[in-house]
């Protein structure tokens, strides 16, 4: 099978050749192209060519475009600061929403396709689909609305404003949602298969589950209903603890789930099988700290066996890291995960 098919396959939770696997190689992947992280952030044929070279020398089985988390917030004015060898950050000294009024003056409609950092990430998505998209899957990835507006505000003032000035943000979040809107259009234009979003505040770590649905539940069925009306696959990513599952059920009914810890429901990843394994592909969960920083490649290996002994059997399981390859990693442990699923990964 060719990895396209092999990742579709396993996303409709059938039995591939394989497990396939996806080590989420984002900002590293400059070290292969050999480019300095703000060149890689900021312009997207250097961000294809990463990605792609990067694929070419490891081999793994899908590209998750993740850039940041700050695409989208810097094109709505909040500042960005880039360094040469590490990832790009918000100025949280000069936030782009300083006070409750902002959400109604400050936001305001930005075109994804004029120049900027998510045009710049639709042409990453046109370079790959060009070059590999017949074999290769290629995952646009989209940051949640209230996620973009925590870049632009703080997330401990935005928690407390969605408490005690509701209506502002849900202003805001509307206007955040009709970009995301077409920014998941032009990105569909591409040929992309599937978009990948992330649900930065969807578990116990930071927001209780009503208050989270209240604030995120109607953007993000908007932004699921628009990628589905574009003919692409929805999946969906939270690093939180304790994830709230059942909830991005709900709002995006996603058809693979991306976590790095277990669902606030479930005591065991064996148990998250046998609850969700039915209605979800899970995407997870080596962790990127344990063993892809600070392990050998021989405990990635293992570590991986026995994800793929608990996780596989059935089909609907992709074996991955529970966010991104650590910063500066050794890449060793990426080839050690492709290693695993070659030994490990055979469906009987």
């Amino acid at each position: 099978m060719t990895p396209l098919e092999r990742v579709l396959a396993t996303i409709h939770l059938e039995e591939a050749d394989r497990v396939p696997c996806m080590p989420f190689i984002c900002g590293d992947s400059r070290r292969v192209y050999g480019c300095n992280y703000d060149e890689w952030s900021k312009d997207g044929e250097i961000a294809a060519w990463s990605f792609l070279q990067t694929q070419e020398i490891i081999g793994f089985d899908a590209i998750l475009t993740k850039i940041d988390l700050n695409i989208e917030a810097a094109d709505f004015g909040q500042e960005i600061i880039y360094l040469p060898e590490f990832p790009s950050y918000p100025n949280m000294k000069n936030t782009f929403v300083n006070n409750c009024d902002d959400y109604l003056l400050k936001i305001n409609h930005v075109d994804p396709t004029k120049p900027g950092r998510m045009a710049e990430h639709i042409k990453t998505c046109d370079i790959l689909m060009n070059e590999s998209g017949n074999t290769l899957p290629i995952f646009g990835f989209v940051n949640d609305p209230l996620g973009v507006l925590s870049i632009m505000r703080s997330p401990e003032l935005l928690f407390s404003d969605c408490i005690t000035h509701c209506e502002e943000v849900q202003r805001a979040l509307s206007v955040i949602t009709d970009v995301l809107e077409d920014y998941i259009r032009n990105l569909s234009k591409t040929g992309i298969p599937a978009i990948w979003i992330e649900t930065i505040f969807g578990g116990h770590s930071h927001m209780n589950k009503k208050l989270w649905l209240k604030t995120s539940g109607n953007s993000l069925r908007r932004l699921a209903d628009v990628t589905r009306e574009c003919g692409m696959l929805l999946l969906a990513h939270s690093s939180n603890s304790s994830v709230y599952v059942d909830a991005h059920l709900e709002v995006l009914e996603p058809l693979a789930f991306s976590c790095a810890w277990l669902p606030d429901d479930c005591q065991s990843w064996i148990e998250a099988k046998h609850k969700w394994g039915k209605k979800l592909c899970l995407i997870g969960h080596v962790p990127p700290s344990q063993y892809l920083y600070l392990g050998t490649p021989g405990e990635v290996v293992e570590e991986c066996r026995k994800e793929i002994k608990e996780l596989a059997p059935g089909g609907g399981f992709i074996l991955a890291p529970g966010w991104d390859f650590p910063h500066n990693a050794s890449l060793l442990n990426a080839q050690a995960m492709v290693k695993a699923v070659e030994l490990y990964g055979h469906y009987d």
